[in-house]
């Protein structure tokens, strides 16, 4: 089954000072969960802010099971309820200190040799710290995966689209720009 990778934030500020746009992120990880689980696996870290949106659209289409969230043992007693709504929760080993673990997760989640995916795409919307680290990772070991900051969310994948990354440097520039019908969007791009 063909897998999306999520690297998502929706958090109010970005250390490069560039606009964040809260409410299009959250509405941009809502869309890319109803239009893509129809399709495929869906596979993000478990991020606070990001579980409960995804678990909702999960729920609401009975897709629950074609989640794939990765959390750090190093967070193990500070779960979000929503992520234990989730029945493919991969825990991976905490490291010496938060940003080992979060290292380790990342590797994990993108590279796991046991559950080896071949993304087909990945997705950044807004900001979340180690998204650079994540999209490193993804080159490295899924160079065809279509990369395709949401830049309309704003911070680091409007970041990532003002360096022209991935579908960024492409036709679908100012789409990923301007675009706030989410859904339609991932749609057409995703296939």
């Amino acid at each position: 089954m063909k897998a999306v990778f999520l690297s998502a934030g929706v958090v109010n500020r970005d250390p490069r000072r560039i606009p964040s746009y809260p409410m299009a992120a959250r509405e941009a990880v809502v869309a890319l969960t109803a239009a893509w689980l129809p399709h495929g696996e869906l596979v993000f870290g478990g991020h606070p802010a990001i579980s409960p949106l995804v678990e909702h659209a999960a729920r609401c289409l009975d897709l629950l099971n074609r989640i794939h969230i990765y959390q750090s043992r190093y967070f193990e007693k500070l779960m979000p309820t929503a992520a234990g709504a989730f029945p493919n929760v991969h825990w991976t080993s905490a490291g010496h200190d938060l940003s080992e673990s979060l290292t380790l997760m990342r590797q994990e989640m993108i590279d796991s040799q046991d559950l080896r995916r071949n993304f087909h795409a990945a997705v950044f919307i807004g900001h979340i710290e180690g998204m650079e680290e994540e999209l490193e990772i993804l080159e490295q070991g899924h160079p065809h995966a279509k990369v395709i900051p949401i830049a309309s969310t704003g911070a680091t994948a409007l970041h990532m689209w003002d360096c022209r990354i991935g579908l960024a440097e492409g036709r679908f520039r100012d789409e990923l720009l301007h675009e706030r019908r989410y859904r339609k969007m991932f749609r057409r791009l995703l296939g």
